[in-house]
């Protein structure tokens, strides 16, 4: 998996950021092993910190969240929350889908049905 950590106008991605932003989002791909390619975008807006990323997936599908906190650790973790909300839904539609494993109807007939 390849991660991109992009800081726009005042935001500094420091070390401690872009290792708060690693650990959160590898916790999310052990979740989810489909994920080919991300790309997180800090920001500073005003006195709002603004985390924002884009997930890729083998499947062709794009995942994006953005979140805000008053600091970039309380973004970070909102922007986690997030994409696992979003990471979990994507893999129950992929395990739900047609043609995966469901159960079988039995082939017996009732015997109502017989009559």
């Amino acid at each position: 998996m390849q991660m991109n950590i992009t800081a726009r106008h005042d935001a500094k991605a420091s070390s401690g950021i872009r290792e708060r932003i690693m650990a959160k989002l590898h916790k999310n791909e052990s979740h989810f092993d489909h994920i080919t390619n991300i790309q997180v975008t800090i920001d500073k807006d005003g006195k709002q910190d603004i985390a924002e990323a884009t997930l890729h997936l083998d499947t062709g599908h794009e995942i994006f969240a953005k979140a805000g906190g008053e600091n970039m650790y309380s973004a970070i973790d909102a922007l986690s929350s997030k994409i696992e909300t979003q990471l979990q839904k994507a893999k129950s539609k992929w395990q739900n889908r047609k043609g995966a494993f469901r159960e079988k109807r039995s082939p017996i007939l009732n015997s109502e049905e017989v009559a």
